[in-house]
């Protein structure tokens, strides 16, 4: 209980009802007993909060803990109700959807896939709606008992009021209020929001966030998603209109390659899996030795994983592009860490699976280029989440909205 109270990884509803719901949620299975504990109630108290959630089914007993209630009994633990409904969680990335069906308690059952082949709006809107329609198709869920589908979504984005303001690959994706069409077509709460903010809402409830209050998470792609999420104190930092992190627009090369945010030399240009894809491919094309060859006449294309596991089999190509990326990605980072002194880096996404290669240079590039009392004080690690963390997020979006309304209301 102690490391619970010292960690700020319980996020904070607005209620003794929705804080209870929250840290069930969180740190399930949990007891009465403890509950008490952390939030400074009696144990009588607890008690008659959890009953009633017990009593709307959104609460369930799942044994014997170890905690000892009054007159020595056993405290039994207490999760939140995996049967009471479903949720549907979605990231949408530049290059596809991944929509994720779970359980009430956050456990995926299914997935689906769709990779795009156009980035026309209409398309874009039509395959978003369709990858929700096969995921409760295939799995025969009714509609009646899903709770909500939450979106994580690429580019900027209104939060507040739901509207998708820019998705970078399409010319004419434009302010789409995305929340509302997908709330008038499936007729279920919709929470829209960014797809950094809600993969980082996915690390700090079920990842790092669990044993550290502040941190600097950043994901890595598919594609040119490339910022960086900033937890301080438990909260996750939005900035003005929530567009905090931009970090894949660092300048590092005034000279470098056009980025589509209208700047030349942005990290996100030079070591994205898709900026490192994209010179994989032109070596090849400019017949540079490499393994990569025979990976792009079989594929038609060459994949970020490809040039890492081409990367730990030896070949000198995908070697130097790892180790070029590792370098500008250390730089980066190195900005983050002079003006930030973060305890913690949290590193996700794609370019993970380059493993130490990836790692070890980044922290070396870091070392060369911040003050060392400062980046002494940051320690660098992989996620141990996996790499579509986003979809995760995004159902956790929905069900603290959930949990949220039913410790307002009294009811589901």
């Amino acid at each position: 209980m102690e490391d619970l109270k010292r960690t700020h990884s319980i996020l904070k509803l607005g209620s003794n009802k929705a804080d209870i719901l929250s840290a069930i949620s969180q740190h399930a299975p949990i007891s009465r007993t403890k509950l008490a504990d952390l939030f400074s109630l009696s144990f009588t108290a607890v008690t008659h909060i959890v009953n009633e959630f017990i009593e709307l089914g959104v609460v369930k007993e799942v044994g014997n803990g170890h905690d000892i209630k009054p007159r020595g009994r056993r405290a039994s633990f207490l999760q939140l109700n995996e049967d009471y409904g479903y949720i549907i969680g979605l990231e949408v990335t530049d290059i596809r959807v991944k929509s994720a069906l779970a359980d009430f308690n956050g456990n995926i059952k299914a997935v689906k896939r769709i990779t795009f082949e156009s980035y026309n709006k209409e398309y874009l809107i039509d395959t978003i709606i369709k990858s929700i329609e096969s995921l409760i198709e295939e799995n025969s869920i009714s509609w009646e008992r899903v709770k909500g589908i939450g979106v994580g979504m690429h580019g900027l984005v209104d939060h507040d009021n739901g509207i998708s303001l820019t998705f970078p690959s399409s010319e004419d994706w434009e302010n789409v209020p995305l929340k509302s069409i997908i709330e008038d077509r499936f007729k279920v709460p919709v929470k829209l929001d960014a797809r950094l903010y809600v993969a980082t809402l996915a690390e700090l409830i079920y990842g790092e966030g669990k044993y550290n209050s502040d941190f600097v998470y950043f994901n890595s792609g598919p594609g040119s998603g490339f910022n960086i999420g900033i937890v301080f104190n438990g909260e996750i930092v939005r900035g003005k209109d929530g567009f905090a992190g931009q970090f894949g627009h660092l300048v590092l090369d005034p000279k470098g390659p056009r980025c589509f945010c209208g700047s030349r030399g942005c990290l996100v240009t030079l070591a994205s899996p898709l900026a490192i894809e994209k010179k994989a491919i032109e070596a090849v094309n400019e017949g540079i030795n490499t393994s990569l060859t025979a990976i792009y006449k079989e594929k038609g294309t060459i994949l970020f994983k490809d040039i890492a596991d081409s990367a730990l089999d030896g070949d000198k190509l995908s070697i130097n592009l790892i180790e070029e990326a590792g370098r500008y990605l250390g730089l980066g980072f190195s900005y983050v860490v002079n003006l930030l002194a973060p305890p913690l880096v949290v590193l996700a996404g794609s370019l993970n699976s380059a493993g130490d290669m990836l790692l070890d240079t980044i922290k070396r590039e870091i070392a060369l280029h911040s003050v060392p009392q400062v980046y002494r004080g940051t320690e660098i690690k992989f996620s141990s989440l996996e790499e579509d963390v986003a979809a995760r997020g995004a159902i956790a979006l929905i069900i603290r909205e959930h949990l949220k309304q039913i410790a307002e209301i009294g009811q589901a």
